[in-house]
C-alpha cells in the first residue's frame, strides 16, 4: 500500500552522513522543486523517474545507472550497487527505462555505482572512483559500453564515498579536487590523464558539505550548498555558480549531481551537440514520493 509514508526519508544507515528520521519531507519537497525549476531555466531537458515503493534513496537517480546516447539510440548500463537497499529499486529502474526507449545492459559482474563515474569533456574517457562503493575491476565494462577509456581512482575517504562527492570536470577539462580523498597514486594518475587540463584544490569541508557534487548546464553551475572556494574557483572559470538550499538530500548522502543522470552524448555525437542551438542537455529526476507526494 502505497501511504505518505512511502516517500523520501533515512530510513536506513548505508553512508556517515545518514541519520535515520533526520529528514523534513516538506522542505526536502520545496528543495526538490526549486532545483527543478533552476535546472530547466538554465536550458536542461528533465524526464521524471517514478518513485519505487519502499526504496528511499531512489530519489539520487544518477546511481542507477548510466546512461548513453548514440546514433539516436538510447542506451542504459544497470549499476551493481554494493547495499540491498540500493539494490531493491534495480529492477523497476529498468523496467522504466525500457518503457522510455533505453536498451538496457546488464550490470557489471563487479560492484559498479553510478556516483563513482564522472564522464571527461567531449565523451573521450572517464573516471571511477574505487575503493568505497564500486571495484576497478567494473572499469573493463565500462570501457565497452562507453566506447573510450576508464581511469580508474582510488578513494579513501568514507565519508566522500563516491567520486562525484570528490571530484568534478568542468567542460573545459579543469578538475576541482578533494585531494584528502584520494591516494598519492590516485592524484598522480589523475593529473596525467588526458583530457585533465589543470586540477585545482577544493578544502575538505566545502567537499565534506557536497561543494563538489555539482551539475554543469552551460555556463551556470548549481552547487548544493554554500561552498564559498568552490564558488571563487567556478568565478575563475568563468562559470556562474548558482547556490541552491539541498540540506535535506545532504542529509541522506547526496546533493545535486546525485539527484539527476545525465544523458551522456557518445564520442561521435559530441561535436553535434556542442555547436550553437544543438539538443539541450538531458537528464532525468526522480519523485520523491508515491502517487500524489512527488
Amino acid at each position: 500500500m502505497r501511504t505518505s509514508h512511502c516517500a523520501y526519508q533515512v530510513a536506513w544507515t548505508i553512508n556517515p552522513h545518514m541519520k535515520v528520521g533526520a529528514v523534513s519531507w516538506s522542505r526536502a519537497r520545496a528543495q526538490h522543486r526549486l532545483f527543478r525549476r533552476a535546472l530547466r531555466a538554465a536550458g536542461a531537458q528533465l524526464l521524471e523517474l517514478p518513485f519505487v515503493h519502499g526504496a528511499y534513496d531512489c530519489v539520487f537517480a544518477k546511481d542507477n545507472a548510466v546512461l548513453l546516447e548514440q546514433e539516436g539510440q538510447k542506451r542504459a548500463l544497470l549499476a551493481s550497487p554494493v547495499f540491498r537497499e540500493r539494490r531493491q529499486e534495480q529492477h523497476a529502474r529498468a523496467r522504466v527505462l525500457d518503457r522510455l526507449g533505453f536498451d538496457i545492459f546488464s550490470p557489471p559482474p563487479a560492484h559498479f555505482e553510478g556516483g563513482d563515474l564522472v564522464v571527461l569533456p567531449g565523451a573521450h574517457g572517464a573516471l571511477l572512483g574505487h575503493g568505497q562503493r564500486s571495484s576497478r575491476h567494473a572499469a573493463v565494462m565500462l570501457e565497452i559500453f562507453l566506447g573510450a577509456p576508464v581511469t580508474p581512482l582510488e578513494l579513501k575517504d568514507p565519508h566522500l564515498y563516491h567520486l562525484d562527492t570528490a571530484l568534478h570536470v568542468l567542460s573545459d577539462g579543469t578538475a576541482l579536487v578533494c585531494r584528502e580523498a584520494f591516494t598519492p597514486a590516485a592524484l598522480r594518475t589523475l593529473e596525467r590523464t588526458e583530457g585533465i587540463h589543470q586540477v585545482l584544490s577544493v578544502p575538505r569541508e566545502e567537499a565534506l558539505g557536497f561543494g563538489l557534487n555539482l551539475v554543469e548546464v552551460g555556463h551556470t553551475v548549481f552547487v548544493g550548498g554554500p561552498a564559498p572556494w568552490v564558488e571563487l574557483l567556478l568565478h575563475a572559470q568563468g562559470r556562474r555558480p548558482v547556490t541552491l538550499p539541498l540540506d535535506q538530500f545532504h542529509l541522506a548522502g547526496g546533493s545535486a549531481a546525485c539527484l539527476v543522470s545525465q544523458l551522456h552524448p557518445a564520442r561521435q555525437a559530441v561535436r553535434e551537440r556542442a555547436r550553437p542551438g544543438g539538443v539541450r542537455p538531458e537528464m532525468l529526476d526522480a519523485r520523491l514520493g508515491a502517487g500524489p507526494l512527488g
